[in-house]
């Protein structure tokens, strides 16, 4: 940058000399640009120059935040990324080195300011280990290609801060004391004293004095494990305070970003090893990690009886005119029934058993449940991302692809991947399903699928499988399509060279 007294000289031989740009610039020594910046400035009003933040580390990923961000926006507000976690991931997943302190400081800058919620302040209630709280969460999913909300219930610890998740389908009251079983079988123990909510599946009525009637089930099922169960008042949610906020930063960072399910089994199996792994965090108030915390903790625990309890309901019911039983809004076939029927049924979390007169097993059928489902808008996410090609693995779109699909986007190429997402776009835009591309990309091998004409001859056939897989043509007269050329007089004429 020049000097004031410079830039005057050179306005003053522009305006006053009237010397040219070029012969100001060699007068002087300077380069023609700086000669015309000074020499035909008009505003001379000060000015704050923006500071212009660079991140050399950060800067490859910055494609990738804003992909997380911008997916964010369309999702429920308790599961979308927390500055911390953006930086877990990117850390994780994308072999950052950087500092904790720059991906929050950026990621800060690049969210809307959220309205603070009103901050209570509660006298602090002390839990001696062996205690647990336990609350029930919402949360979203993708199965089947589809948004699925299901339920999870978590057991925390408020005396050590660990916690255990299990992920589940409802609240009912099977659920709820299948969800129990598991979560005691996970902290090998049972906690002496449990804290709940008045939920309804173990709560009949709140009676005044503290005092509830509680479910038959339940009952059972305490007197089994011989806990003492705690119930909050009403409206009092802070009385299990611990377990409110694991509710929270589970959802926060054990369902973000959204999980793909396949089934019960394999989404509890990585809920199991997200608790392993909190469990290696520091205490957030003694220095220490919240294992040593929880191995103490442990001791204080009742054992396991030897017998686990067995969570089914009983019912009998009769079959309709059709052979079929009526059960949570579905009507299921029953192999081997007959109309009209008397059954009985042992109904689980999971399945029920029908059984005739004699309670000899006609059936075991899988439970229906009416779960909220709902269609992702794939063309709507794919164009979220379509501009940024090297983040697309790392979004919870390319993890809900189904496989095909994904290696159809695995392409190094970047410029190669965004034409390929384009054209993913452009078969949906069109009309064709996420199934029906993948199911036309099976039948074609992976050396053509970058001929999109024969691409969209398969996508045809998904929706059209009686099309032939050639045209007849009309032209070419009928003793001539089978014709055999003999090549002898044409190796003849050219010296008996093939």
């Amino acid at each position: 940058m020049l000097a004031m007294a410079q830039v005057d000289y050179i306005n003053f031989l522009r305006e006053e000399e009237g010397l040219s740009i070029n012969s100001l610039a060699k007068h002087l020594g300077i380069n023609w640009r700086t000669a015309k910046k000074y020499g035909d400035r008009e505003d001379w009003s000060p000015e704050i120059k923006k500071r212009i933040k660079r991140y050399p580390i950060l800067g490859p990923y910055l494609d990738i935040i804003e992909a997380w961000l911008t997916e964010d926006l369309s999702r429920k507000r308790k599961q979308r990324h927390t500055n911390i976690r953006i930086y877990q991931r990117l850390r994780d997943e994308c072999g950052y080195t950087g500092g904790v302190r720059t991906v929050t400081g950026y990621v800060s800058k690049r969210k809307k300011a959220l309205a603070q919620d009103d901050k209570k302040t509660y006298s602090e209630l002390i839990h001696p280990g062996g205690e647990a709280q336990v609350d029930f969460g919402t949360t979203e999913v993708i199965y089947d290609g589809k948004w699925l909300q299901v339920k999870y219930l978590v057991m925390s610890f408020p005396y050590s801060n660990g916690a255990f998740l299990v992920v589940l389908p409802r609240e009912n009251i099977t659920c709820f004391l299948e969800g129990l079983k598991q979560l005691f079988t996970l902290a090998g123990g049972v906690p002496r004293k449990l804290w709940f909510d008045n939920l309804s599946a173990a709560v009949v009525k709140i009676k005044g004095h503290g005092e509830r009637d509680l479910t038959e089930m339940f009952q059972r099922f305490k007197l089994h494990y011989r806990f003492e169960a705690v119930f909050c008042n009403p409206r009092a949610g802070y009385e299990k305070g611990n377990v409110e906020n694991k509710v929270g930063t589970s959802r926060r960072n054990w369902f973000v970003p959204i999980p793909v399910m396949t089934s019960w089994e394999q989404i509890n199996q990585e809920m199991r090893q997200k608790a392993e792994e909190a469990m290696e965090k520091e205490h957030y108030k003694y220095n220490q990690s919240v294992r040593s915390l929880w191995e103490e903790e442990q001791t204080k625990l009742l054992e396991l009886p030897r017998d686990s309890f067995e969570v089914v309901c009983f019912e009998t019911t009769k079959l309709d005119k059709y052979g079929k039983i009526h059960l949570d809004q579905e009507r299921l076939q029953v192999p081997g029934g007959s109309a009209q029927q008397l059954v009985s049924l042992k109904i689980y979390w999971d399945r029920l058993e029908v059984l005739n007169e004699t309670y000899e097993t006609l059936a075991t059928l899988p439970r229906p449940f009416s779960l909220k489902q709902q269609e992702i808008d794939w063309m709507q996410e794919l164009k979220q991302v379509l501009h940024k090609p090297k983040a697309v693995p790392y979004t919870m779109v390319y993890s809900a692809l189904p496989e095909t699909l994904k290696r159809y986007l695995s392409v190094t190429d970047l410029p190669h991947r965004k034409r390929r997402m384009g054209c993913l776009i452009q078969w949906l835009g069109d009309g064709y399903h996420v199934d029906q591309i993948t199911i036309a990309l099976d039948h074609i091998s992976t050396g053509l699928w970058g001929e999109e004409g024969i691409v969209y001859q398969e996508l045809y056939r998904t929706i059209r499988p009686e099309a032939p897989d050639y045209l007849e043509e009309s032209y070419t007269p009928s003793n001539l399509r089978d014709y055999e050329p003999v090549l002898d007089a044409y190796n003849a004429l050219m010296g008996g060279r093939s």
